[in-house]
């Protein structure tokens, strides 16, 4: 028997619709769970950076969805599994704020990167986030091999950081302006074997930003995506990253790639607070 799932598209760290980062959104009812095997099929059949599989766990029953201010949160790329996703957890909070009818002021996710909370803000709804700090590398061929893949060169002026929780590397070098991010043309497949060896998921790379405080790109071929197009889990590394530049707390960041997406961050010793606003493209449901 084929049961029907309520499914949902959504742009977030976006304001109109066609920006910012995409996430399927899959509310699981508590009492018609679907297995893992079929999670990652639908996943890969939706084919966008994460679809997210989010169930009531505190309030279970007819009104769960409503009233359910605790949930469990799944995240799902096209080929993997993934510990932390910023743009699909908005986004999840945003179809309990904005479609099922959920008054909560704060969400509670419990996921495989630890509980995540969303409050409603007067920018839409802020996420916080564990920091991820990273510390910096000494540069050796693979590393090398990583900068040139993004940067299509390697030089000693670059800054190489890597976060030892995602194991996110970011490449800055100061020479290049937010523009010459924006126009980089990665070929970060040539250096797949290198991101493995050191176990990178995922290559940053940033710069300062003009009307922003510092722009990147994110780049993650090791978890089946080429380019992300706004990404919050990459801010918990990057607002420390920055922190340390700018000697401030509080920063808008850019995502310049082709969707483009705008975070408002503010650090505090722990944690990261990730804002942004989310549209809904597609409603449907899906029958599994």
């Amino acid at each position: 028997i084929m049961t029907k799932y309520q499914i949902f598209t959504v742009d977030a760290f976006a304001s109109e619709p066609f920006t910012g980062n995409q996430a399927g959104i899959v509310p699981v009812p508590s009492w018609q769970p679907i297995p893992d095997e079929t999670m990652h099929k639908l996943a890969a059949e939706m084919n966008i950076s994460e679809t997210a599989y989010l169930t009531p766990v505190d309030h279970l029953g007819e009104q769960e969805f409503q009233q359910a201010s605790r949930f469990t949160l799944r995240w799902f790329t096209p080929t993997v599994e993934v510990r932390l996703c910023g743009h699909a957890t908005l986004a999840a909070a945003h179809i309990l704020a904005h479609e099922l009818g959920n008054h909560n002021e704060e969400f509670r996710f419990d996921t495989l990167g630890g509980v995540l909370v969303v409050r409603k803000s007067a920018e839409g709804l802020e996420m916080t986030f564990p920091l991820d700090i990273p510390a910096p590398v000494s540069a050796n061929d693979n590393f090398e091999l990583l900068a040139k893949s993004v940067f299509g060169y390697y030089s000693d002026s670059m800054e190489m950081e890597l976060s030892p929780g995602l194991r996110y590397l970011v490449i800055h070098d100061p020479h290049r302006s937010a523009q010459d991010i924006a126009a980089l043309q990665p070929r970060v497949s040539e250096a797949l074997e290198a991101g493995r060896r050191e176990r990178v998921e995922i290559v940053i790379a940033t710069g300062r930003g003009e009307q922003e405080d510092f722009v990147s790109r994110v780049f993650g071929p090791w978890c089946g995506i080429t380019e992300d197009p706004a990404t919050g889990s990459a801010h918990t590394v990057l607002a420390p990253f920055w922190s340390k530049r700018l000697q401030k707390s509080q920063f808008v960041a850019k995502q310049c790639s082709k969707r483009g997406g705008v975070l408002s961050l503010q650090l505090d010793k722990e944690h990261v607070r990730i804002s942004g606003s989310a549209v809904v493209v597609v409603k449907g449901s899906v029958e599994l």
